[in-house]
């Protein structure tokens, strides 16, 4: 099931591991050949990145949501604590 990618962190092994909407978190790496997401190296990459959507396996597998899915905005990723919108959210409102 595809889901949005809301953030990322390193592991305690350094590796990449993408914070999905669900609540859900799955390891991204560049490794080519195999693996060739060499967006997945550097900052900016990873913020083009949030938003896009990622296969969630635990999902797939009917698992259920986290408890945190309703928190965030499933268009841009953002905490619905008040923070506005990301650039070019659908859902993002203006005010005047």
């Amino acid at each position: 099931m595809q889901r949005p990618i809301v953030g990322f962190h390193q592991d305690d092994e350094g590796e990449r591991v993408a914070e999905l909407v669900c609540g859900h978190q799955q390891h991204v790496r560049h490794r080519p050949p195999f693996f060739p997401e060499p967006w997945v190296l550097e900052p900016s990459g990873r913020e083009g990145r949030v938003g896009a959507p990622l296969d969630c396996r635990l999902c797939d597998q009917g698992g259920e949501p986290a408890c945190f899915a309703h928190l965030v905005c499933p268009d841009c990723g953002v905490v619905l604590d008040g923070s506005p919108h990301r650039p070019g959210c659908s859902r993002s409102r203006t005010t005047t």
